[in-house]
């Protein structure tokens, strides 16, 4: 596979979609007006429009639901995409506009059932049936589920238009230019606005967060959920490294993969699990050059005890175990390969995956009739093929890493430092999960901690007994909900800091 040091997109192509940004064309929508000063939810534009209600413990709740699409253009108005989302809305005060949530997850090329339809619309998926979902934040705030372009019902208007939404500075533009039409249409450009976004869709979650702020849009926060913190990149790879000995720690526990001097105490193993990353692996990976064979040996033996590998799968020259490495490793003796997105897992829980339920809740119960979902209906589209990572370069090094297991092909931008300095008050939500090979809990809150101490003050990490997808653990999902909850109505405290 070639390596790309350059940027995959033109110059001029790349400034075209951020510029696009810049010039929003007004939706028709009318809200009625409610009893004593209640704003009644319309939906933009012609999108469908049904009343619902959720029943939860303290009682019905009655919302609107939307599902529609809002058309994104270049700098000429020439149409880029019509991008699918379903809102779901609630009545609100006139002189109290309510918090609306934009959410998607990554990929790229992913649609959003999964944040949808397994963890916080009204609505989600059990036993392959929709049903109420009780710990949906829907009474807290708004939600917006966007679909990006070829996924879902969102398509690109062109193979030139794909070529330009599929890259990362094309897709975090046209986010952008969505969240400012839809906002303009509802009359909602003052209401508390969240970004929530999954793995890849922290990225997207992040750099529309600086892009709407660089065009005066405020961001009340942004929750950024298994994708760790986008800073660029990074400083002390070592360190971040070293950090994720825990995660691998808490593995080998559920599997029974640790002595009885670690099992006995779990608690207790990932806290010495931690200790021992930062005083010992993270100066070893640091200068392992600089070790004698005795010290060298002496890591390995301290790798195996805290990750349940067979030393002799532990390179003693680097001393560096990959995600990939780990995952293969630790149950190779049963011929086993542990999960990327859940490590107490090897293989993909197989099952009815919910599709029809979710086609038919769009045709019948929204009365969605257009187009056809990429990935239900039709194939799905090559996006995640053709993504080009144009907001840096890809290096041997950055391949490298991406292959084996260490994230994206090239790094990041420090989308959420630059937007954070735009706005001190923006409050920003960390969620990870113990399980997962693509984050860790210790190396998130070490993130955090290194963001200028008055930035760093708002950001709030989260750890979850859950893999990637912390949700599909119950006992997570409503926590999980909860801390959500709790996010979006801080916009309170955020004014108070203003």
């Amino acid at each position: 596979m070639p390596v790309k040091s350059y940027r995959i997109l033109t110059v001029s192509l790349a400034l075209a979609a951020l510029a696009a940004c810049q010039h929003v064309a007004p939706l028709r929508s009318e809200a009625g007006r409610g009893e004593a000063g209640r704003v009644t939810p319309s939906c933009p534009g012609d999108a469908t429009r049904s009343e619902t209600i959720l029943t939860l413990e303290k009682g019905p709740v009655e919302y609107t639901a939307c599902a529609g699409t809002i058309r994104v253009t270049d700098t000429r108005d020439g149409p880029l995409a019509d991008l699918f989302y379903t809102a779901y809305m609630l009545p609100s005060d006139k002189d109290e506009p309510r918090p609306i949530a934009f959410v998607w997850n990554g990929g790229p090329g992913a649609d959003s059932r999964l944040l949808h339809f397994r963890a916080l619309g009204p609505k989600t998926l059990q036993a392959g049936q929709l049903a109420d979902n009780t710990d949906s934040p829907l009474p807290a705030a708004d939600l917006v589920f966007l679909d990006p372009a070829g996924t879902g019902f969102s398509r690109a208007s062109s193979d030139e238009a794909a070529r330009t939404l599929y890259s990362t500075t094309g897709d975090i533009a046209a986010t952008a230019q969505f969240i400012r039409r839809f906002l303009a249409a509802q009359g909602r450009t003052a209401s508390p606005l969240y970004l929530v976004g999954e793995s890849f869709g922290t990225w997207r979650a992040s750099g529309v967060a600086e892009a709407l702020l660089q065009v005066g849009q405020p961001v009340a926060g942004i929750a950024l959920i298994s994708g760790g913190i986008p800073m660029g990149e990074e400083r002390d790879r070592a360190l971040m490294r070293a950090l994720s000995l825990p995660n691998r720690t808490a593995t080998a526990l559920a599997l029974g993969k640790l002595d009885t001097s670690l099992s006995a105490d779990p608690a207790g193993a990932l806290a010495s699990s931690e200790l021992w990353a930062r005083d010992v692996w993270y100066p070893a990976l640091a200068a392992p050059q600089s070790l004698t064979f005795r010290q060298r040996q002496e890591v390995v033996t301290g790798l195996a005890r805290f990750m349940g590998l067979a030393p002799s799968r532990i390179d003693s020259a680097t001393l560096w175990v990959s995600p990939r490495d780990f995952r293969q490793g630790l149950l190779a003796d049963e011929g086993k390969t542990l999960g990327i997105f859940d490590m107490r897992r090897t293989q993909a829980e197989e099952g009815d995956s919910g599709a029809d339920a979710v086609l038919a809740y769009y045709r019948r119960a929204l009365g969605f009739r257009d187009g056809k979902y990429a990935g239900i209906e039709v194939p799905a589209l090559p996006v995640g093929r053709d993504w080009q990572y144009d907001q840096a370069p890809i290096t041997k090094e950055s391949l490298a890493r991406a292959m084996a297991g260490e994230g994206p092909p090239s790094p990041s931008q420090p989308w959420v430092l630059r937007a954070l300095e735009m706005s001190p008050t923006m409050r920003v939500l960390v969620a990870t999960g113990l399980y997962d090979s693509l984050n860790g809990c210790a190396a998130n809150r070490e993130a955090a901690n290194r963001f200028p101490a008055p930035l760093a003050k708002q950001i709030d990490t989260h750890c979850y007994r859950g893999g990637h997808m912390m949700y599909e653990d119950s006992a997570e999902a409503v926590q999980f909900a909860d801390d959500l909850k709790s996010f979006f109505t801080n916009a309170d405290d955020a004014r108070k800091l203003e």
